[in-house]
């Protein structure tokens, strides 16, 4: 059963923090729990001030404004949780995904990984090898698309059944939305990657997008398996489908109103100048 989604709007600065303080906290509860915080992290522009908010950490005030849950420092070998007065993310337990990507290479301006390392990669605590990136060069996308695949189930330890059973869940998941509703590279006119039910990530040729090259894209499926799926985006007209979306009221090939957490949490942070 579905829980209803959390709808948050305001200037870009007030959803950037709350928006950073709800990841931080999650971030926490999970490594709290479970040991480590599987994190995927979306492309485009919006998330450029979220990211760099996660990077410079968040003032425990802030949580306590908003009614977030505020980390309890029990476990230092979780990675130094203060800096200059702000509560960081635990980044030395903290596994870095990516939901999409344009393949073209790692340092091109169009790389979403490309713009994750400029905007959060840099912070303190964050490793190489806790960072997987979508492998788009040296292949094909439907061998990168795999391979990325198979990256997700080592990690997890979720052994592929060939079926749609035995799905990994992320703790939380960052997705965007366009103005013709796509969110990650789900795009509204691809059916055939919109219904796909087995593989956790595809290929897409995405002719229709910008720039016009090939994607990879994690699937609805696993989207939905998440456990806190979070988008952010900006803008009055991504805010007035957003909230068609809530109420709704969208079509249902709208590929992100098809996202629906099955046990999950959904949030939506849009910013409106």
């Amino acid at each position: 059963m579905n829980t209803p989604a959390s709808f948050v709007a305001g200037s870009e600065p007030e959803v950037t923090g709350h928006a950073a303080a709800l990841i931080v906290s999650k971030a926490w509860q999970a490594v709290a729990s479970r040991g480590r915080f599987t994190f995927v992290l979306s492309g485009g522009r919006s998330p450029r001030t979220l990211y760099r908010k996660l990077a410079a950490g968040v003032d425990a005030q802030l949580m306590k404004l908003h009614g977030i849950q505020v980390p309890a420092f029990q476990k230092p070998e979780y990675g130094e949780t203060m800096l200059d007065g702000l509560i960081r993310m635990p980044w030395q337990k903290t596994l870095i995904f990516w939901g999409d990507e344009r393949c073209v290479p790692p340092d091109h301006p169009d790389s979403n990984y490309r713009m994750a390392k400029e905007t959060l990669l840099g912070a303190p605590g964050i490793a190489e090898n806790r960072v997987f990136r979508m492998p788009c060069n040296g292949r094909t996308p439907e061998e990168s698309a795999r391979a990325y695949e198979k990256t997700i189930r080592t990690v997890s330890g979720c052994v592929d059944t060939g079926t749609s059973r035995n799905i990994p869940a992320f703790d939380l998941m960052v997705l965007g939305l366009g103005e013709d509703g796509h969110t990650a590279s789900l795009f509204p006119d691809d059916p055939g990657t919109l219904n796909e039910s087995h593989s956790l990530v595809v290929a897409v040729k995405a002719p229709q997008a910008n720039p016009r090259v090939p994607r990879l894209t994690m699937t609805l499926p696993l989207i939905n398996h998440a456990e806190s799926i979070l988008f952010f985006t900006a803008g009055e007209k991504r805010a007035a489908l957003a909230e068609t979306i809530r109420a709704g009221k969208a079509p249902s090939s709208l590929p992100a109103g098809m996202v629906k957490p099955l046990s999950g949490r959904l949030f939506w942070f849009i910013s409106i100048p």
